[in-house]
């Protein structure tokens, strides 16, 4: 019996096959965890290195520090030893000025003495003589006085230099404050001494009291020159402390 053209093909049900080429076939693959890209390291990155880690900066800071400290060592002994070195000069030309006042006062003194002994001399210079003799005397006590205070205390320790400078400054200071009196004192003395003088004598009066007045006055603007310049001193290394 002849097959219809129907009858030729397979009629049962088709069933996918899922070994040919059209099929789907999921592989498993495996992950290489070193193969992924890695976050750069915050410390290598061109922006850490312009904002390091907290640590890191104030680690940074530290070693400044450190070396301010030790660039600036050697010039801050140095400064100290010039410091100590001005100390002992001002003290070795305190001592000098010192051994001068001593001298000129007894050189007073001896010749108000010599001056009572001989029994010729005017009561003018007498008066002016024994007048100097016990200012002479107060200046150096005083004088002793204010240069012992100081003098006492003193050391070489570098470590009271800066407080050895300022007690040998204030020193100075309160040594031309007395000489500054004393002229105050010895102005009007000098000019009675020299008035009543040239009522008994042919010496010019005006002549003579300008003079020692402009001798007076410089000696003043000298020592008052010289306590200006020792208050800035004193100014400068109380702000070292």
């Amino acid at each position: 019996m002849d097959k219809t053209p129907f009858e030729n093909e397979d009629t049962s049900p088709i069933e996918p096959d899922l070994g040919t080429e059209h099929s789907l076939v999921i592989k498993e693959k495996m992950i290489n965890v070193f193969s992924l890209p890695q976050k750069k390291q915050l410390s290598g990155s061109p922006k850490d290195e312009n904002n390091p880690l907290p640590e890191e900066k104030a680690i940074d800071e530290e070693w400044l520090l450190l070396s301010r400290d030790w660039q600036t060592q050697p010039y801050a002994k140095t400064d100290i030893r010039k410091l100590v070195k001005q100390t002992k000069n001002r003290t070795l030309k305190a001592k000098l000025l010192l051994a001068i006042n001593v001298f000129c006062t007894l050189a007073v003194v001896s010749t108000f003495f010599i001056a009572l002994y001989q029994g010729d001399w005017d009561m003018p210079t007498l008066a002016y003589l024994g007048f100097g003799s016990i200012g002479s005397i107060i200046f150096i006590y005083y004088e002793l006085k204010i240069r012992l205070s100081v003098w006492s205390h003193l050391c070489n320790s570098p470590d009271k230099a800066i407080a050895n400078a300022i007690a040998g400054v204030e020193s100075s200071i309160n040594y031309l404050k007395l000489t500054k009196f004393s002229f105050y004192i010895l102005l009007p003395v000098v000019n009675y001494y020299l008035y009543v003088m040239s009522q008994t004598s042919d010496i010019s009066l005006w002549v003579t009291l300008s003079m020692i007045n402009f001798i007076i006055l410089i000696l003043w603007l000298i020592t008052h020159w010289f306590h200006k310049r020792r208050l800035q001193e004193l100014a400068k290394l109380i702000s070292l402390q």
